[in-house]
C-alpha cells in the first residue's frame, strides 16, 4: 500500500505542478499580500477535487474495436 500512496503522492505533485503556471498567471492582478494565501487554497481545492475522482485507465488500441 506504500508504493501506491507514494506513486499517487507524485501524480498529485506533478498535476499541481502543472498548475502552477496558469495558477500565477490568474492571481497575477490579486493583491500582492493574497497571493500565497490564495494560491494554497487552490491548491488544495485541486487536491481534494482530486481525491474524488476515479481515474480509470486510457482505453488501448484494442479496445475501439471490441
Amino acid at each position: 500500500m506504500g508504493n501506491l500512496e507514494n506513486k499517487n503522492n507524485e501524480e498529485t505533485l506533478t498535476i499541481i505542478e502543472n498548475f502552477i503556471p496558469k495558477i500565477k498567471h490568474c492571481l497575477h492582478n490579486t493583491d500582492y499580500h493574497e497571493r500565497e494565501d490564495l494560491e494554497q487554497e487552490i491548491k488544495l481545492k485541486i487536491i481534494e477535487k482530486l481525491a474524488t475522482v476515479k481515474f480509470q485507465d486510457a482505453p488501448s488500441f484494442w479496445d475501439f474495436f471490441l
